[in-house]
């Protein structure tokens, strides 16, 4: 169940015409007209969480280090196997050379890393199958997002407040001017989804003591803000 905090506010009015006209592209002028503008926000649970885990190893030979890694990344799909619950996915395989420090830079080696990133909602399962990985992956980082339905549902609820509140606003503006009546000219609606967090947890250690040591991530799912802006033109009569 999502937890809705519920905030509403009018941005600013300003008047476009009050004596003088506001030409239509008709050229028929129009006058009392009235910019208004009101926006609807909520907080709303994160329900989605991306992890991404990196496989990284060494070796003189490049065909030995494949191995290295690939064996490494095939246990870690078998570790996961029993987590029906968990979207995974393997990424992004990259072989870098290592050069000394000498002024040849003589090639003595290379590095390989591979991505393995899961998705899911199901955050207790997810922190479990992330505290076996971290005996062979180390945790790159976790985002706790919201899924773009629930992201959506949300946006569909706050643009009916935010239409609310723009309506009242106009309703203010008619009453403390003395006009009979208000009439929308136009409205355009923007939505604010902004951006996904990125939580640090304690799967994220640092290397001497993941060297040790592997600890069930602590995930505290947070809220996303999501907001909706309205911007119009209203006429008085």
């Amino acid at each position: 169940m999502n937890r809705w905090v519920l905030g509403l506010a009018l941005l600013g009015m300003t008047v476009f015409a009050s004596q003088g006209a506001v030409a239509q592209p008709e050229g028929q002028p129009l006058y009392n007209v009235f910019s208004l503008s009101s926006e609807a926000s909520a907080e709303i649970d994160n329900d989605l969480m991306t992890a991404t885990l990196v496989v990284q190893q060494e070796d003189k030979d490049a065909a030995l280090l494949a191995n290295k890694v690939n064996a490494a990344m095939s246990w870690a799909v078998n570790v996961l196997r029993p987590y029906s619950t968990l979207d995974t996915k393997t990424r992004d395989y990259q072989t870098y050379p290592r050069y000394d420090t000498s002024q040849s830079r003589r090639l003595i080696g290379w590095r390989a890393t591979q991505t393995l990133q899961i998705q899911t909602d199901d955050f207790e399962a997810a922190g479990k199958a992330i505290q076996k990985l971290q005996e062979k992956l180390q945790v790159q980082g976790i985002q706790l997002s919201t899924k773009p339905d629930t992201r959506a549902a949300a946006s569909d609820e706050l643009i009916n407040d935010a239409l609310t509140a723009f309506k009242e606003r106009a309703r203010l503006v008619q009453r403390n001017l003395g006009a009979t009546s208000f009439k929308i000219l136009d409205v355009t609606i923007q939505t604010d989804q902004g951006g996904v967090p990125r939580y640090e947890s304690r799967a994220q250690l640092s290397e001497a003591v993941r060297s040790y040591a592997t600890v069930e991530p602590t995930i505290e799912a947070g809220t996303s803000r999501v907001s909706v802006q309205v911007f119009g033109r209203v006429q008085l009569d």
